[in-house]
């Protein structure tokens, strides 16, 4: 059994080493500085003005008279008491 546990130990540790060797690899071998590039800066592109149309065409709504139909919260209420009753959450369906 001392024997089990000395390997197990040996392969954590292996591969420990291995990750700090892969980092330290990875930290060394990465690019700190971004190539510098003799070609000339892309031009500036302008604003989208399709979408700023787009967007202005956009109108909130401004309506205030925002009664709901009783009878048609009621049917709504219903028919989320009776798929709630259909799924029966307490007995672990769905």
């Amino acid at each position: 059994m001392k024997r089990m546990h000395l390997i197990i130990a040996a392969v954590v540790v292996a591969l420990a080493l291995a990750g700090l060797l892969a980092v330290r690899h990875a930290v060394r071998t990465a690019v700190t500085v971004p190539p510098v590039s003799d070609l000339p800066a892309p031009p500036k592109k302008k604003a989208s003005q399709p979408m700023d149309a787009w967007q202005g065409s956009i109108k909130a709504d401004s309506r205030i008279d925002y009664a709901p139909d009783p009878a048609a919260k009621a049917r709504l209420l219903e028919k989320l008491r009776q798929e709630e009753l259909r799924q029966r959450p307490q007995e672990g369906r769905n």
